[in-house]
């Protein structure tokens, strides 16, 4: 077992406070846009970041407090990304078969320039392993439906890219978003033939779902 308390120093862990948290306490400020998110590194081990709340507003002190924390957020994956590998991801990505980690945070950053990206901030999901009998790669050829595959998918952390756009009061996420991720896998998510047992690496399987831990400080 990785010993995370030694490999990522524990002041890492645990994002700043927001600017707004103390006029927050006595309800005179608007309810920011964002709240903190808990990531799993392991079962004994977590991490927190500054989440955007989806269709929320978000308020300049929100993202005072995203820019600032971004560095410390970085470190983290950089990280998970020397240890695990990184898959980049675009809409027009091949995610499917065998494909080439990058083990450099900075190759994944110059990755997401390529896409646009000059400025960024970081949504990260942490999918917990799955297994799952999937329908989409049903074998119907000879007319037998109960022939088809298991897909399943290791634990791995989904890094998507996103911008922001000024709106009135504030900013909100901008839409549509260019599709650039990043994701970390603990192994290969694959499907695996229920009859054949041929067996094959896949990065769109989409079977398991995103572990959603909040702390929010405020009222959501």
């Amino acid at each position: 077992m990785i010993d995370f308390n030694s490999f990522i120093p524990e002041n890492l862990l645990i994002a700043p406070d927001h600017p707004l948290a103390q006029q927050l306490e006595s309800g005179s400020q608007a309810t920011p846009g964002v709240i903190k998110r808990v990531i799993p590194l392991d079962a004994q081990t977590f991490w927190d970041y500054w989440w955007c709340v989806p269709n929320r507003l978000l308020l300049p002190e929100d993202v005072e407090v995203l820019r600032g924390d971004r560095d410390r957020v970085e470190r983290i994956l950089e990280k998970l990304v020397w240890l695990f590998g990184g898959y980049c991801f675009n809409q027009d990505s091949d995610r499917q078969g065998e494909l080439q980690p990058r083990h450099s945070w900075q190759e994944i950053v110059a990755f997401a320039r390529q896409q646009g990206f000059e400025s960024y901030f970081l949504d990260i999901d942490f999918f917990p392993a799955a297994i799952a009998c999937d329908d989409r790669y049903r074998n119907l050829a000879e007319g037998n439906d109960n022939i088809g595959h298991v897909a399943v998918e290791p634990a791995h952390w989904h890094i998507e890219f996103f911008q922001l756009a000024s709106t009135q009061g504030g900013f909100e996420i901008q839409q549509p978003k260019t599709v650039c991720s990043c994701q970390i896998w603990m192994g290969k998510p694959f499907i695996k033939h229920l009859q054949t047992g041929e067996t094959m690496t896949r990065y769109d399987l989409w079977v398991s779902r995103p572990l959603d831990l909040t702390d929010p400080p405020w009222s959501e």
